[in-house]
Parts: C-alpha cells; structure tokens; sequence
C-alpha cells in the first residue's frame, strides 16, 4: 500500500469543500426547488447556512429554554424554574421550621402556649 501525501490543511478543506460539501448542498436545495442563478447566490447561501449553524450551535440551549417559557407564561403556566425555585424555598423553610421545633426550649415554650388554650 503506497504512501498518501500530506495535503496542506487550508488546501485539503477546500477540497472537501468543493468536492463534497457544496455539490451535495446544491443537489440538495435543488430536490427543494431552490436553485442559484450564479455563483455569488451559491456563495451567500453557503454563508448564511455557515452563520445559522454557528449561531444554532451557540444558542440553541437558550433559545429552546427561551421559547418554553414564553409559551409557559402565555399559557399562564409556571415555567419549570419557576417551580423549582418555589419548591426548594419551601422546602427549605420546612427544614428551618423542623429544625426550630426540634429545638427543647421550643418545644416547652409551644406545648406551654398550647396548654393555656
């Protein structure tokens, strides 16, 4: 098996580019009716998918959790953070309550306070 020669990183892109990517993109548009009358529209559309995926992969997280929260509140429903943060607070004061009432000199000063009823 002979040996394949090393291309030059920028050089091999373009190749891969030319030779794979962008065919397979116009043949692609073209099954959806989408065709380019001349090389700059081919060159625009392969820049704007470029900046789309770039943006998708960025923000795509945010812009999901975004949505369901608009689409939580129109519906005039809690958003899920907002319902978690709500149940942690309250288990929180649970805990702090548990904890005061736990405490001996409490527990006198309630059950005293109890008997006088």
């Amino acid at each position: 098996m002979g040996e394949v020669a090393q291309m030059d990183p920028a050089e091999a892109e373009a190749v891969v580019l030319n030779g794979i990517y962008v065919p397979q993109f116009v043949e692609k548009c073209a099954a959806l009716g989408v065709n380019f009358p001349d090389e700059d529209s081919l060159r625009t559309a392969l820049e704007t998918v470029q900046m789309l995926k770039a943006a998708e992969a960025e923000e795509s997280v945010d812009i999901v959790k975004e949505a369901h929260a608009a689409l939580m509140g129109t519906a005039g429903l809690e958003a899920p953070e907002v319902t978690a943060a709500r149940e942690a607070e309250e288990a929180a004061a649970g805990e702090k309550a548990a904890a005061v009432a736990s405490d001996d000199l409490i527990k006198k000063a309630l059950a005293s306070l109890a008997a006088q009823k």
